[in-house]
């Protein structure tokens, strides 16, 4: 009988054992698993730190282009008769505008991509945050400026048919094409919060 007991006790004893080994590689691997993820969140997190600061640095140089290209557009567009001579200058201007986007965009793929999910590292979802925002804002500026240099084409368009026909006219305007975006001709709500930040940019 005793020895059944001692037989019953090294069963139970040696079940217990295997059951607590298992619990215990169980245990270690969730921690360790834990703890890459943990680094592996961390360093996204950092890098896009890193990728934001080249992000901002080339809207900023986007934003400055900007500004001349508006400026250089406002002295053609004070008379009609001007717009002609400034057509392909603005012209340029947009598309080299178009193309600075891309490049923007391109360069912050990484962003676009990691972005989707939430950081233990506060400054990486703000960084997030405010991506979308100003590639959001930079979109949709740049097409309510092309709308704007298109509505301006229209109206010089109007301006020639009448300009034309006068009896005293010693020029004969052609009409202008209006700018063709080869990317961007709806405004875009990156967020998702159901505004569309930069339409109506100044």
């Amino acid at each position: 009988m005793k020895q059944q007991y001692v037989k019953l006790f090294s069963i139970i004893f040696g079940a217990a054992f295997v059951v607590s080994g298992v619990i215990f590689g169980v245990v270690t691997a969730y921690k360790s698993n834990r703890n890459k993820m943990i680094e592996e969140n961390n360093k996204i997190a950092d890098e896009i730190g890193d990728v934001y600061k080249t992000f901002f640095k080339m809207e900023s140089d986007l934003t400055a282009y900007r500004d001349e290209v508006m400026k250089s557009f406002s002295s053609y567009i004070t008379f009609y008769a001007d717009m002609p001579k400034g057509y392909k200058t603005v012209s340029e201007s947009l598309e080299k505008y178009e193309t600075m986007i891309t490049e923007i965009e391109d360069a912050s793929s990484y962003l676009e991509k990691k972005c989707v999910d939430k950081y233990s590292k506060l400054e990486a979802n703000e960084k997030c945050n405010m991506y979308y925002l100003n590639l959001e804002r930079t979109i949709n500026t740049y097409i309510g400026d092309m709308e704007f240099f298109n509505s301006k084409i229209k109206e010089f368009n109007e301006w020639t048919e009448e300009e034309n026909k006068s009896v005293i006219a010693t020029t004969k305007y052609e009409k202008l094409n209006e700018f063709v975006s080869k990317k961007y001709t709806k405004y875009v709500d990156l967020n998702k919060d159901g505004t569309y930040l930069g339409q109506n940019s100044d």
